[in-house]
């Protein structure tokens, strides 16, 4: 930036101004002169005629010498000017010849005016820079605009950032190129630095994500084992006094467990890169599980522990139930942890009742500690407690209220909270949440998310429905455990303690689900998946083997990461039972076998049954037109007919989930793209034609029993 007074600027335009006053004045004088140097003499006679003249020339000769000296007190009054200026400034003709510069021009070019002026750029410069003036002279030559460019003078010590801007201007009649430098060295580096600095912080990020993703696995991986090993003793037979030892062993590996989920949660939400679902799911199923999940830390305090729900809480919300429940805990569980006598309630209550939408709020209620009205301020930020000093009586990272605040404004809620010490406390927050029509499924199969899945002891899944579950993974107390909690849902397991064996079974094994470890040796879960993936995109038999991550990683993106190698699902570890039934029981509806899967339907149309028992109706009258039209164009030898027919009926199927049937069309699919109509086994129309006879039986029976 020029750093010019505006006193400065105002000051040399009077100054110009005055001198131009009195060259008018000159010239005025002269015109006089030489007009009545111009008019015939009035007087007789040769000698006055002389002497009159003699006098108007006398006059002229010293007007003209008044004009130079005023001139020559312009250019230097122009030049005075010129050099005060902070800036190199030139001036150049259409030839490029440099015609004026300053002072600050010749340190510039290191040039003496007398070696600048009359030359050009060539004369001057080096051959680099005179190539680029050149370019950049023409340029304003030619726009008719000021141009701007940033050049750099490397071959100085220190090197020189300049900023030079060219105008033509005109005088007298003729055009001449003005231009200036401004030094933003001082700017440059200033710029510089904030770069350097902010990939500096973008590389401390990146290098604290990776140090807690990377404290998150070596966590979690010990503690899969203790909270898994816990789990399965406590059902076994024990002692009342073992049960409490290890209820205690349990409690507290949840609560190292719940402070690293604190840590990696404040992470994502700092670094933007937490997303909140709008997710289907049974709101008073969500607040009552969340409420009998704390009972037990309550009841071992004296406390009650109470849920009042509406009396007409609508069937089922839309939202994110998972960040719900997280917000839902922390205030519970920091009720509990600061009341000793009394109890803590959860109060949920219906505000703006508006479709398709409606705000619901939240209270949390104690009768604890309370907070002090100069706290109550603070307490919402990152790592601040009322009680900060050394002798503090209650625990914690100071980031739960931080996470909850952040999660309800990222769910478009409001958080606040009322208190009076020694009388108690009131958390309040409330979100908008969607309505729906219909309720959602309670199913034994695929469970929507948040709501709860059926007891650890609940009894094993039928022969019948027996899954074959491939188990990768490396680690041996990861391997017991969950080989024991598989084996206890019923289902039959096979061991691959690397990569290139989960490979291999997963190829060749005939497994129904694979539980994949990401980390493992000789060839990593992802790799592993993306191999598989590829080989059953270019087998003739096509088909879709389930993979589910199974992986102590738990930083955002891994999960996305997991699914884009070809997985279809992420369980983050320490696994329980309770979650590893629940993902199981998802995938085990679409295993190959399933004739139907009338949950997952319900749970793909919003639970709408009534169209659901619509659909099925539909497709039990249209499914034999369709395989009928398959029938006439493999008959026919019609490639693109007989595609385009299996393409629809897969497209019925998927509505209902019959894997058999779906199986059966990518088979069909496969072949047509390896080998046409005529190399079609009779074996595979006949599978389809059965598939599809079990697919009417099982639509018939929903549609009977509606």
């Amino acid at each position: 930036m020029l750093d010019i007074s505006s006193a400065e600027l105002n000051g040399a335009n009077d100054q110009l101004r005055a001198e131009a006053a009195r060259q008018g004045e000159v010239l005025r004088s002269l015109q006089a002169s030489l007009g009545r140097l111009a008019m015939p003499s009035a007087r007789t006679g040769d000698e006055g005629a002389t002497a009159d003249d003699d006098d108007d020339l006398l006059g002229l000769t010293r007007a003209l010498e008044q004009l130079v000296r005023q001139r020559e007190s312009a250019r230097e009054l122009t030049e005075q000017i010129l050099d005060q200026l902070p800036i190199p400034v030139f001036l150049k003709d259409r030839q490029g010849r440099f015609v004026r510069c300053n002072r600050q021009f010749e340190q510039f070019a290191q040039r003496t005016r007398d070696q600048i002026e009359g030359r050009t750029i060539d004369d001057i410069g080096p051959r680099t820079w005179a190539g680029l003036t050149h370019d950049e002279d023409e340029r304003a030559w030619h726009s008719g605009r000021m141009v701007t460019s940033e050049r750099r003078l490397a071959q100085r010590d220190p090197p020189l950032d300049v900023v030079v801007n060219r105008v033509v201007i005109r005088s007298g009649g003729e055009p001449y190129l003005l231009g200036f430098s401004i030094d933003v060295s001082e700017q440059r580096a200033a710029r510089d630095a904030l770069q350097h600095a902010v990939e500096s912080a973008q590389a401390a990020s990146r290098a604290k994500s990776d140090f807690l993703a990377n404290m998150s696995h070596e966590i979690r991986t010990p503690m899969n084992g203790i909270l898994g090993m816990t789990e399965l003793v406590l059902e076994s037979q024990l002692e009342p006094q073992q049960r409490e030892d290890l209820a205690l062993v349990k409690g507290s590996a949840d609560a190292l467990l719940t402070i690293i989920d604190d840590i990696l949660d404040f992470s994502k939400i700092e670094a933007g890169k937490l997303e909140i679902e709008d997710v289907p799911f049974d709101l008073g199923a969500l607040v009552r599980d969340t409420v009998r999940s704390l009972a037990l830390p309550a009841r071992r305090k004296g406390l009650t522990l109470d849920c009042q729900l509406p009396p007409h809480l609508p069937p089922a919300m839309k939202g994110d139930p998972g960040r719900l429940r997280q917000v839902l805990i922390n205030l519970l569980g920091n009720a509990i942890k600061f009341t000793s006598e009394g109890g803590v309630t959860l109060g949920v209550s219906l505000r703006r009742v508006l479709e398709p939408r409606c705000e619901v709020e939240f209270a949390v209620r104690d009768s604890g500690i309370g907070i002090a009205p100069d706290k109550q301020k603070l307490i919402f930020d990152a790592f601040s407690q009322v009680d900060g000093s050394t002798t503090r009586q209650y625990g914690g990272t100071g980031l739960g209220l931080t996470i909850c605040r952040r999660l309800v404004m990222l769910m478009q809620g409001d958080i606040a909270v009322s208190s009076e010490p020694g009388i108690g406390s009131v958390f309040r927050f409330t979100v908008p949440l969607g309505q729906m029509a219909h309720a959602v499924p309670q199913v034994r199969g695929a469970l929507p998310h948040a709501v709860a899945a059926p007891a650890a002891g609940a009894p094993p899944v039928s022969k019948a429905g027996r899954l074959h579950i491939l188990l990768a993974e490396d680690n041996p107390v990861n391997q017991r455990l969950a080989l024991r909690l598989l084996e206890k849902m019923g289902h039959r397991v096979t061991l691959a303690d690397n990569g290139v064996d989960a490979l291999e079974h997963a190829l060749h094994g005939g497994v129904d689900l694979v539980l994949m470890d990401v980390q493992m040796p000789a060839l990593d879960g992802l790799a592993a998946t993306r191999i598989l993936r590829q080989w059953e995109a270019s087998a003739p038999e096509g088909g879709h083997l389930p993979v589910v991550a199974m992986t102590a990683r738990a930083m955002q993106g891994d999960r996305e990461r997991c699914l884009e190698a070809g997985m279809d699902d992420y369980l983050s570890k320490p696994v329980d039972s309770a979650r590893l039934r629940e993902v199981v029981a998802r995938f085990h509806g679409r295993q190959a076998g399933a004739v139907l899967d009338w949950n997952g339907a319900l749970l793909r149309l919003d639970g709408d049954c009534e169209l659901l028992l619509e659909l099925a109706a539909l497709f039990i009258g249209d499914g034999p037109q369709l395989l009928d039209a398959l029938e006439q164009a493999l008959a026919a030898g019609d490639q693109e007919a007989s595609q385009r027919a299996v393409h629809s009926l897969q497209g019925v199927l998927v509505n209902f989930g019959a894997q058999r049937a779906i199986a059966c069309t990518e088979r069909l699919a496969a072949r047509l793209r390896n080998g046409g109509p005529g190399l079609l086994a009779p074996a595979l129309m006949h599978d389809l034609a059965a598939a599809l006879h079990d697919v009417y039986a099982a639509l018939g029976q929903h549609l009977g029993g509606a």
